[in-house]
This record gives C-alpha cells, structure tokens and sequence, in this order.
C-alpha cells in the first residue's frame, strides 16, 4: 500500500508537508496543497478522499457516534439530525462504538484528515482522555447529545434528567405508591446518576425513601428490565414494590414480561413507567406510561449547533430541551 513517504517523494517535500497539507491545509500555501493533492493522486494515497479534501479543505460528512447502533432510541434523533445536514449540504456517517476505545480514536482521527468535518458524541462511553485531547486542540467542531462528561466543558444538547425522574416519581405518588422501586441505567454514566438523584430526591421529600435494594441496575436494554423485574417482583406480596420507574421503555418492557411470568397484574398490582417513548411503547400491552424525550428536536438541535460552529458562529454551551410525561394503561392507583 502507497505510504505517506511515497506522497512525500512524488510531491517532492518532506512528510512533515504532507502531513501537515492533510491535518491543516490552511497552514501550507496553495500550490504545495495542489502538489500534494496530485502526488496522492499519482501514487494512490487514500485516493479520492484525502485529494478532495485538500482540494475543499472540507468533507461534508459528519460523524455521529453512538453507543448501540441497534437501540431504537435513537432512530429518530439520527432522522432528525440527517433532516438538518442534508438539507445543508452534508452527509451523516453512523459509528457504533461498541465501548472500543480504538474504534473511537479511528472515528475521532478522520478529522485531522479532512475525511470528516464535525462529531456529534452520542455516548460517553469512549475514552474522556481522547475527548480532552481533541477538545484541547484547534479546529476540532464537537458537540454531545443526550449524555455528558462531568466537568468537561463541550456545546451540548440534552435534557434535564432529575426534573424528568422527579416527575415520573411524582406521579406515582399522586397515584398513591409508596413502595416504589426503579431499575436504571449504568450507574456510572451521568444521565444515570442524574435520574437516580431524581428518583431518591422525591421519594425522600415525600418521607419515603427507597430501600437500597430497591436500586437495580441495568443496561438499558429488554434483557436487563426482564432480569431485575424479576427479582424485584419475586418477593412476597406485603413487600414487594407496587410501582417501578425504569431509565429506558426497553427495561420497562422487559419488566412487563417479568410481570406477566410471575402472574403480577399491571396495572392493578404493578405499576410501571419507562423513559424515553420509543415507538414500542405504544404497541406494548399494556400500552407504556413514560417519559417522552424530544428526540427529533435533540437530533436537529445537534446538527444546528454544530453546523453554527462549522460557520464560526457564536453558540449557547447547552441547550436543555423539555421532557413530557405520557400516560397510558401500565400505570394506575395503587390498590394496596
């Protein structure tokens, strides 16, 4: 395979210019990136892509980076987003990072070779390290959807997850539960925490706090709720929860099924709530009470935010969109 050196030699510089040409076009003069440009092309040197881009010193593709490619939480904040790019010019390329700290770098490296021209993060599930790294360098466009990084300071488009939990807590109380369990995400990411916090905040204001075994953590997915609903409900009766707040509708749903193995009624012995009103929420049975999140606005908030920086434009540090509480057949009086 062609080699950086064998650009360097056909364009008659050194590798520090070529490097240089392709990490910063804007650094070397015109007729060194027109020469480089056509040594990539002569020898064969990621053809196309990296000559194009010296050309353009743009790609018009932006990277969106995401934990699960197959979770359906996200197919509308990508539809949303793709909405906003195409109709300016640009074209979404999809990674799963799968927690790959290698694949992260790859995605984050076609940046500084003009393959890419932005990230939107999805997912904080990537190396903080690699995140403060491109941050703390120039010319490097980055914004978060959905999660965060504590104490990084990055243009971000999320929601207010404690105000979200606080809410589908209230609820329950309203509906008269006091024994309410809740099933979360990993503990260790800060949406999670967030939601818990939520969670134990209105509990303990209305004088019931949870149990610590009342805590269940999972990973979001059917599996997880299937798992610990399980094991919440498989107590007896007097002290078992009457009502489960799950971090997504994926482990809400997985909760249903636990329910309905262990022949526990929803809604009239179990209430549930789930987070984030993906489209089986409604074609469930019975149909999901949840936590709707914006998640088209969040995708094309993303995409706005991050196409202003592209343009040099000034932008807000966070832009925090509104959840709504949607009520439907899994959540009822308590009847104990």
């Amino acid at each position: 395979m062609p080699t950086i050196k064998d650009v360097a030699l056909a364009a008659g510089c050194s590798t520090a210019t070529v490097s240089r040409a392709l990490a910063a076009p804007e650094k070397v003069t015109e007729a060194t990136r027109q020469r480089v440009a056509a040594a990539i092309a002569q020898v064969g040197y990621s053809p196309n892509v990296a000559a194009r881009n010296l050309r353009r010193s743009e790609s018009k593709t932006i990277v969106v980076l995401l934990p699960d490619i197959a979770n359906p939480f996200f197919s509308e904040i990508i539809a949303g987003l793709e909405e906003v790019a195409h109709r300016a010019g640009y074209q979404v390329l999809l990674g799963d990072c799968e927690n790959d700290a290698s694949r992260a770098r790859g995605y984050f490296d076609l940046l500084p070779t003009n393959q890419a021209d932005g990230i939107i993060l999805m997912t904080t599930e990537v190396p903080r390290s690699l995140v403060q790294d491109r941050q703390a360098s120039n010319n490097f466009p980055l914004v978060m959807a959905c999660e965060y990084f504590d104490g990084l300071a990055l243009p971000t488009v999320c929601i207010d997850n404690r105000l979200a939990a606080e809410k589908a807590v209230e609820y329950l109380l309203s509906l008269g539960h006091q024994r309410i369990a809740t099933i979360t995400g990993p503990r260790n990411n800060p949406i999670c925490r967030d939601r818990i916090l939520g969670y134990t905040s209105e509990l303990e204001r209305a004088g019931y706090p949870a149990p610590a075994d009342w805590i269940a953590e999972g990973d979001f997915s059917f599996l997880a709720g299937y798992q610990q609903g399980r094991a919440l409900l498989d107590r007896p009766e007097a002290t078992r929860p009457t009502a489960v707040f799950c971090h997504s509708d994926e482990m809400a749903i997985g909760l249903l099924k636990a329910a309905r193995d262990l022949n526990v009624q929803v809604p009239t012995e179990l209430s549930v709530i789930g987070f984030d009103n993906i489209g089986f929420s409604e074609y469930c049975e019975p149909e999901l009470t949840t936590i709707s999140q914006p998640r088209d606005d969040i995708g094309r908030s993303a995409m706005r935010l991050l196409l202003d920086i592209l343009a040099k434009k000034q932008v807000p540090l966070q832009q925090t969109l509104t959840t709504q509480l949607i009520v439907r057949d899994s959540t009822a009086r308590c009847a104990q």
